[in-house]
């Protein structure tokens, strides 16, 4: 029954033919298959307005079916699928034709947009001015993602409904992995400052509190 099953998700992802129990039923068979064809170039539309603007609907559509046939959906919320096709460009197309790049950045912004809603902490910030950074760790919003890019690393954030994007310098990317790896602030100053000189921390918290990039701050006392 196991094989069977299976060999009827092939012929509907067209991997292979209909299982003999299901002969004469070629052109419901057919029918359904346009039907997924249809809802994977939908379906992958949503976090991929990039990759879809640089491929055209005819190439993209047929990016979409291809990557459904290998990498299919895992659960029923759509909105998950599509996390692969990152890896899945890079053996297809390769690096050097821009969508992977272009894949990373739309599927940041997308999870960005999908997460979950936070203000910033006002009163937490004063534990910058009253405690050891060895004792503190800055928290970015849920949803802010560090990628990497050809020209360079993008910080990947939401603000207000829709998610943006911007360059950072090496010692603003290096500062940003090491927040987004939870350690003190001061391990994470000397991560920029190591990266990059001439990095300022006072210059990179005023972009942070306008660009919504900052959640708090939070107190972890030394043992």
């Amino acid at each position: 029954m196991k094989a069977e099953q299976q060999a009827l998700v092939d012929a509907l992802l067209g991997r292979g033919d209909a299982p003999t129990t299901l002969k004469g039923s070629e052109r419901g068979l057919a029918a359904y298959r346009n039907n997924l064809r249809a809802l994977s170039a939908q379906a992958l539309a949503v976090p991929f307005e990039r990759v879809r603007g640089a491929l055209g609907e005819d190439d993209f559509a047929a990016l979409a079916w291809t990557f459904w046939r290998a990498r299919p959906p895992e659960c029923g919320d759509l909105a998950q699928w599509g996390g692969a096709l990152e890896d899945f460009l890079i053996e297809r197309a390769g690096e050097a034709s821009g969508l992977p790049d272009l894949a990373r950045l739309d599927w940041a912004s997308h999870q960005a947009e999908r997460a979950a809603d936070a203000e910033l902490d006002v009163p937490s910030l004063a534990l910058l001015g009253t405690t050891p950074p060895e004792q503190l760790r800055l928290c970015l919003r849920p949803g802010a993602a560090l990628i990497a890019q050809r020209d360079g690393p993008v910080l990947v954030w939401r603000q207000g409904w829709a998610a943006k994007s911007q360059p950072l310098s090496p010692g603003e990317a290096a500062f940003v992995q090491a927040l987004l790896s939870d350690v003190s602030l001061a391990d994470a100053l000397v991560k920029g400052s190591a990266a990059e000189v001439d990095f300022d921390f006072s210059t990179w918290l005023q972009a942070a509190l306008q660009q919504a990039w900052l959640q708090g701050v939070r107190s972890t006392p030394q043992p």
